[in-house]
């Protein structure tokens, strides 16, 4: 963690994003704990908070595009050819195509409060063509409150970094 945390520092703004979007992607990085860090460095004057929130909330966006455009174009074939190693058969497939039909856009939302949650309901949600417009709405919103959620706690807690 020292030495992400160095890299940011160093690296600045542009870190943020990369290590965001990469985070969403599959980067084993701690996401909320990356964000919290930003919103400490923002309290103590290394970064401006509401640049660190656009390009916070830019990062993950771009994270969670990519992510559901690897689901939609790629998802099923892989899921239809591996699926079985991971117990996701096509039959459990077309469940997870209804829950996404009935649910989908409140998962997305609430995705990004679970860690870890937000990295599978990406590509879950391309793989169960989930529209467009619709993800996008929603994965807006929650990127959005988890991003002003974890950029305050580091802002306004004393974090130990």
């Amino acid at each position: 963690m020292l030495q992400l945390q160095e890299l940011i520092v160093h690296y600045g703004y542009f870190s943020t994003f990369i290590f965001l979007a990469l985070g969403i992607f599959g980067l084993p990085v701690p996401d909320e704990i990356i964000v919290a860090f930003i919103g400490h460095l923002s309290a103590i004057g290394t970064f401006n908070y509401f640049i660190a929130m656009i390009l916070t909330i830019l990062g993950v966006m771009t994270g969670t595009i990519f992510t559901y455009t690897l689901g939609r174009k790629i998802g099923k074939p892989l899921i239809q050819k591996y699926g079985k190693w991971i117990s996701l058969s096509p039959k459990r497939l077309k469940i997870v195509e209804r829950y996404f039909e009935k649910y989908g856009a409140l998962t997305v939302t609430i995705g990004y409060f679970v860690p870890g949650m937000r990295h599978i309901v990406c590509y879950l949600s391309g793989t169960a063509n989930m529209e467009m417009k619709t993800y996008l709405l929603f994965a807006a919103i929650g990127t959005f409150i988890s991003s002003i959620i974890c950029l305050s706690i580091g802002y306004f807690i004393k974090l130990p970094f």
